[in-house]
């Protein structure tokens, strides 16, 4: 296996050339560009060829842009990989990493700078082609339904979290997770410290008061901590390298500031990879839209627009997010495992709503896996509004 920081697969007579100079100009943590030929194009004429942004060692398929555990391909990839007829590229369920097409159907690539002049479509969440036929097969999060009590599914969400995290930290020496002291980023920051060194990095504007509450968080945990201030004239400097395939919004533009700058921070400490807590919002009914929803149409009406937010991330923000982020790191997303989607998804909806309280089996998850209660029951508040690094850019 290959764990890189993005692929492009080129199926033409100048793919050699034009694979290189294309990886070659994408900033993107990585140690090497590696160029190789890996079989047949769909034509069977000339060979295909693989552009790899390289980290690490590693030879032969499969290539994984982002992280993959096991045979299952669980995990958060883009993936070049083979299967019954040969060559096929795919996402995982997610989203977590992107994967364009060229209209032509020659050019492959996990990051859409490798593109120059030529159309290009996204793959859907959890799609795979295959490269010969151009055929593409969807996945699915289908499962069967959760037949326990609330206490017992917060029991199953606690330890597929814990376990999630566990694999994305094993072997490294110290990892980082962007840390605003609340519920998600609390649960990451415990369950890694389990298992490895960890350091909270905080992003703010410099009249938030988010700095005091993540390091008092952090305190609590027992963990490092690490805090980034942010102004206007920071933060606009901070845009000038933000590049991505879609025109962002506002919105888009705070969190690529939180995103980058927690992940610069996280490599200056140390750290070999960082977590965001991404996800576990549209899982467990974390907005209060999802809320206003199910007290309108029943449980069900909020289930059915955390499934299409959950949608909405893998083709737009978690692209936004990790771009922002994979300039210094290799973020990882441990809420978007297909483990934790799936689990999320068997349960009965009436499980992610109680009255007055956002995410309750996620924080009771936290209790069970004995996070301290004041950061268990953590308001939420959306990274944007609580850092202040939104109203910078007004």
């Amino acid at each position: 296996m290959i764990e890189c920081a993005a692929f492009c697969v080129c199926l033409s007579e100048r793919a050699e050339k034009a694979a290189a100079a294309s990886a070659g100009g994408i900033d993107r943590a990585r140690t090497r560009v590696s160029v190789r030929e890996i079989g047949a194009s769909k034509q069977g004429d000339h060979p295909a060829v693989l552009a790899i942004l390289q980290i690490g060692e590693g030879t032969g398929l499969p290539v994984v842009h982002g992280f993959a555990a096991g045979s299952d391909e669980r995990g958060e990839f883009a993936m070049v990989t083979t299967g019954s007829d040969g060559l096929e590229v795919c996402r995982d369920l997610a989203g977590t990493r992107p994967l364009y097409v060229a209209e032509a159907g020659d050019w492959i690539a996990s990051d859409h700078r490798f593109f120059r002049s030529e159309g290009r479509r996204l793959l859907s969440p959890g799609d795979r082609l295959e490269v010969r036929s151009g055929r593409v097969h969807s996945g699915s999060t289908t499962t069967a339904e959760f037949c326990g009590e609330f206490e017992e599914a917060a029991t199953a969400v606690a330890e597929t979290i814990d376990h999630c995290v566990k694999e994305r930290v094993d072997g490294r020496r110290k990892v980082a997770v962007a840390f605003s002291g609340g519920l998600d980023s609390s649960i990451l920051a415990f369950c890694a410290s389990k298992y490895t060194e960890v350091v909270a990095c905080s992003v703010c504007s410099t009249k938030s008061l988010d700095k005091e509450k993540a390091a008092k968080a952090a305190d609590e945990l027992d963990i490092e901590f690490e805090a980034r201030e942010l102004d206007s004239a920071k933060a606009r400097m901070e845009l000038l390298a933000m590049d991505l395939p879609f025109e962002p919004s506002q919105m888009d533009r705070s969190l690529w500031c939180i995103y980058s700058v927690a992940s610069r921070a996280a490599a200056e400490s140390g750290a070999e990879l960082i977590m965001l807590g991404q996800l576990a919002d549209e899982l467990f009914a974390g907005y209060a839209k999802y809320e206003r929803a199910a007290r309108g149409g029943g449980a069900e009406a909020g289930a059915k627009l955390m499934a299409e937010d959950v949608l909405i991330c893998g083709m737009r923000g978690f692209i936004r997010d990790e771009a922002a982020c994979s300039r210094w790191l290799q973020p990882r997303f441990p809420f978007a495992d297909v483990s934790v989607l799936k689990l999320a998804r068997s349960l009965p909806v009436g499980y992610s709503f109680r009255e007055g309280v956002r995410k309750p089996l996620l924080r009771e998850a936290a209790r069970r896996l004995g996070i301290p209660d004041d950061l268990a029951m953590s308001p939420k508040k959306a990274a944007q509004y609580s850092s202040g690094v939104l109203r910078l850019l007004d």
